[in-house]
């Protein structure tokens, strides 16, 4: 009997072990299944989810009111593509709107920079170049340039013309396209700004904002026979936490004299008072 009980009392003890393994096993599982369910069911989806299901290269919507541009913005590690490809990602010469490659596209950068083809109409950024007049600018002021899941609003600050071939510029192009403009690069890079801004919207930017870059192509310094690699460039921060996104356009002015690539001086027959400036290049600080 004794032995009987020995034999028993291990087994039963066996048993019980390998049936509380089982239940709370079966238990943690149904407990993960659940949270993992309940995640899902909470996760935040965002506004513009049917462009992220229709094109993995989305990060961003932009929109300015009153205008033709409102376009989703996409992003790939060959800038070109989307100069010959629409946001389906089938050939079209109009391109689509999009995030150069050399940018954070959760907008870490101190610089975020965005380009679209000028059709000279109203697709794509065509528009974007109606900022060379002030009287524009003022109707305008702001743009929405929104991530997958935040709504951002910019004031714009600065409005130039520039050239993307040096040879247009003595040899020079102007880097406004670099994403790390800020820190040690934000003092020359602003300076370089003021002196080039058609006009001055009263608009102030620091170190610490965020700012947003619209690049399209420019037509202004084409001559016959010649046209020029040239751009219009809109340059605008992001409004800061408790800020108003309303912009006073009555302090907007006129540059009496804005600095312009030498080719542009040429075209319009005026004197470039920048001709010996210093020659500005941001530190390579990725």
């Amino acid at each position: 009997m004794k032995k009987f009980v020995k034999i028993i009392i291990p087994i039963f003890i066996i048993v019980l072990c390998a049936a509380a393994a089982v239940h709370f096993g079966v238990f943690d599982k149904e407990q993960e299944t659940t949270t993992a369910e309940s995640a899902v069911s909470t996760e935040k989806k965002s506004k513009y989810q049917s462009y992220i299901d229709k094109n993995s290269d989305f990060v961003g919507y932009i929109k300015i009111d009153g205008t033709a541009v409102d376009y989703p913005v996409v992003q790939c590690n060959d800038d070109e593509f989307y100069l010959t490809h629409n946001f389906d990602k089938q050939p079209e010469e109009r391109g689509a709107i999009y995030m150069s490659s050399a940018c954070d596209s959760s907008l870490r950068d101190f610089n975020t920079v965005l380009y679209g083809h000028n059709w000279l109409d109203t697709t794509m950024f065509s528009e974007v170049t109606k900022y060379e007049n002030i009287d524009f600018y003022k109707e305008h002021p702001v743009i929405h340039f929104d991530t997958a899941y935040n709504d951002m609003e910019w004031k714009i600050f600065a409005v130039f013309i520039t050239n993307a071939d040096e040879n247009e510029d003595d040899g020079y192009i102007f880097n406004y396209i670099y994403p790390h403009l800020g820190g040690e690069n934000f003092s020359g890079y602003i300076s370089e700004v003021n002196k080039r801004t058609l006009y001055k919207t009263g608009v102030d930017v620091n170190s610490s904002d965020k700012i947003l870059t619209l690049s399209t192509c420019s037509r202004k310094m084409d001559i016959a026979g010649y046209r020029a690699d040239a751009r219009i460039v809109v340059a605008a921060r992001l409004v800061r936490d408790g800020e108003s996104s309303e912009v006073d356009t009555s302090k907007a002015e006129i540059n009496p004299n804005p600095k312009y690539p030498q080719r542009y001086c040429d075209n319009m027959g005026i004197q470039n008072v920048y001709s010996n400036d210093e020659k500005w290049y941001p530190f390579e600080n990725e």
